[in-house]
Formats: C-alpha cells, structure tokens, sequence
C-alpha cells in the first residue's frame, strides 16, 4: 500500500475522532429528577386515581419528578408529615388543614381536588327519614366531620341540635342494620357503596342541598416549599392535574392503574368508588383544582362558630391560587 493510503485512513480516524468529541461535548447533562413524597389521607383506592394516572402515565417522570405515594390511614396526620418534612406533600380534607393551621401549622393549599363533599348521612329507607327536620328525637352514628356538616346545616334551618342523639361512627354500619342507630354517616365513594352492596335499601340527606358546602380532598405542602422551591410545586400540581383529567376523561383506565395499588383488588368495588367521584372531581364548575374563596371563607366561619378553632386563621397564607393560575394560564 502507498504513502498516500496510510495518510487518507489517518485523516479519517482523525475526523471521527474529533467528531465524537464534539458530540460528546455538545450533549445536554440531564438534571437528576427531583425525589417527593406524597402522603395520602387514606389507604389505597380510586380516591387517589389521578395521582396514580399520572405515576404511571409517567407525567410525574415528564416534569423530572420521581414520585413515591405513601398509604394512609388511621390515626396519620397528614398535616404534621408533610410539617415534619416526612413528606413534601399530602392530601388531605380542607376543613382538617384549616384546623391544622388554627393549631400553627405552617401548611398552605395549592389546589382542591374533591371540590364537592361526599358525606352524607343515610337512615334505612323504612324509616321514613327524608329531610333534616325528621332527624330531630333520632339516634345519629357520626365523627367529627360528620357532625360539623350537621350542626352547619341544622343551624341554617333553624333546627337544635341539642334534639338530636348523636353517638359514635362505626365503620362496619352494623349498629344501623340492627337498628340501634337511625342514621350512620357515609361516604358516597365507600361507605353508601358498601351499605347498598349489603343489599340495603336507604335515604340520603346531602348537607350540599341545603348550602352547605366543605371541600374535601385538597393538595397541600409546607409554606417552607412554597417559599424556597415554588418551581416544583408548579411541575407536580402540572403532572397530577393532568393526570385527574385523564382520570376523569378515562375512568375504566383509571380504575385498572387502581388495581395496581389498591388492596381491596375488588374491581366492581373500585368502579362504583370512581363513578361516585366523578361528580365530585369535576363539578362543571371552574378547572379542576379550582379554589373559590367564598367556600373557603364558609368553611372557615363554620369551623370558628363551632369552636374548632379557637381565633381566625390567614386564609390567604393558607390557600393560594398561585400555582393553578399559572398552569391553567399556559394553557389558554
């Protein structure tokens, strides 16, 4: 082979060389995804699809997210996880987070989910118990929440409470099928399910047909994270909203990525507790996650009339309307 030969390969192996080494210099380093956790008011189920829609849709991966769901359950406040930094965010009930802030949590809402409540409180239908005004003299099964929603609406009928028998919720609602109670709180998004698929035929009286209006799921974190990394409560409220959307766009899918988490793998039961909320996620009312103050200052006179707490809370601190603006503003 001539001289020639040898300096064309060594120009070629130059060239590739420089090449590749251009490429390398110009490729983008991506930034490690940012680690949260999210503690969840209650055990896995359809109550929480969306977040579940967006973990594995991988909306929460496309933000730069890695994102762990922690179960929830009794006697776990998820107010003092997320305070505590055992959690970056948490979901929980909007009445119990201005209650946590009446306490001196420092928690502030970004986004309600459940913007309608889903109590209601339920008498078999034999009864005959149809109307607030027929539960005076009767015997009510009812936990603290319950019990704000009924002295709320009995005041705004002119109704005493003091004429009502209130006695501790059971979970299992044998107390009502035996009849030792008249009324039971429920849940229309497990525990009505769960009382009608006993074969139960019952009454509902809905604290919402009588104005009176508590929101329920609500997307929380740490004035702290508010404060010193606003970017990423933008990135995970984008990635679950979208994640609600499709949910309520797709419920059978939504109930199959369920499946994968809940412990109760009842897929009808799963299917009946997205049906029922449904409704309650997508109002017709607003984007998802809308907050309206006039709910958020009913709620918070109720909780101050009854005592709950004990002076007023800065409700502008505690809820904000920072993050949804700005994401559904980009999408005009």
């Amino acid at each position: 082979m001539n001289r020639n030969f040898y300096q064309l390969i060594a120009s070629i192996v130059l060239f590739t060389g420089i090449t590749l080494l251009a490429g390398c210099g110009s490729r983008e380093v991506k930034t490690p995804p940012d680690k949260v956790t999210v503690q969840l008011k209650w055990v896995h189920q359809a109550q929480f699809a969306g977040l579940y829609m967006a973990q594995e849709k991988g909306y929460y991966a496309e933000e730069n997210i890695k994102v762990t769901l922690i179960e929830g359950g009794p006697g776990i406040d998820t107010a003092e996880q997320v305070v505590t930094k055992k959690a970056d965010f948490g979901v929980e009930q909007a009445d119990r987070l201005i209650q946590s802030a009446g306490q001196g949590e420092s928690v502030t809402v970004f986004a309600v989910i459940y913007r309608r409540n889903a109590l209601a409180f339920v008498s078999l239908a034999d009864s005959r118990i149809e109307r607030p005004v027929d539960l005076l003299g009767r015997t009510i099964a009812i936990g603290l929440d319950g019990k704000l929603q009924l002295q709320a609406m009995m005041k705004r009928l002119g109704l005493d409470i003091n004429d009502v028998n209130l006695v501790p919720y059971s979970y299992d609602y044998t107390p009502l099928y035996n009849r030792k109670v008249d009324i039971t709180t429920a849940h229309s998004t497990g525990g009505l399910i769960r009382i009608r698929r006993a074969g139960r035929q019952v009454n509902v009286i809905w604290p919402s047909d009588y104005d009176v209006h508590f929101y329920a799921d609500s997307l929380f974190t740490s004035h702290q994270m508010i404060a010193e990394n606003p970017d990423l409560v933008t990135r995970f409220l984008r990635a679950t909203l979208r994640g609600w959307r499709e949910a309520v766009e797709e419920p059978k899918e939504a109930v199959a990525i369920t499946l994968k988490y809940a412990k109760e793998g009842d897929a009808d039961l799963q299917a009946l507790m997205m049906e029922a909320s449904l409704p309650l996620i997508h109002t017709g009312e607003d984007h998802i996650g809308w907050i309206q103050a006039g709910v958020v200052k009913e709620m918070h006179q109720i909780l101050l009339e009854e005592r709950i707490i004990a002076e007023p809370v800065e409700l502008d601190r505690l809820f904000t309307m920072q993050f949804l603006g700005k994401i559904y503003g980009q999408q005009n």
